[in-house]
């Protein structure tokens, strides 16, 4: 599937269809799913009926302006993309929601990242 990701370009980008994108659906995660806290991120996780995982992200205006919030979000992005594959997050077949906390606009790369992949683990763990 990695090959699928490239682009005409070359950049590697998160494909439409493993995108939630309907606001039905992150409710449907937020009321059906499990929470998992973090310091930097709350990840929301429900089950779904196809056949691949699908990723969420959410920013409030507390986390900062707008280019704050974009780049928590690419942020969030890249370790989906780097690590959904290891984690064998594809495998479980749900919808992922990732809240950004506000406290995560202060947080380097580096930290951000190992919270949000913790997490990421920890979820995957649980869901085997």
């Amino acid at each position: 599937m990695e090959n699928s990701l490239l682009t005409a370009r070359g950049r590697r980008t998160l494909p439409k269809q493993t995108r939630l994108a309907k606001r039905a659906d992150y409710l449907r995660t937020y009321e059906s799913g499990r929470k998992y806290f973090s310091r930097f991120s709350v990840l929301f996780i429900a089950d779904n009926q196809m056949t691949f995982s699908r990723l969420g992200i959410t920013a409030t205006k507390k986390a900062g302006k707008a280019n704050i919030r974009n780049r928590l979000k690419r942020w969030t992005r890249e370790v989906w993309r780097a690590h959904r594959e290891p984690l064998a997050l594809d495998l479980q077949r749900a919808d992922f929601v990732v809240n950004i906390k506000p406290s995560a606009a202060r947080a380097s790369f580096t930290d951000f990242k190992s919270d949000l992949v913790a997490l990421f683990r920890r979820a995957a763990t649980s869901l085997q």
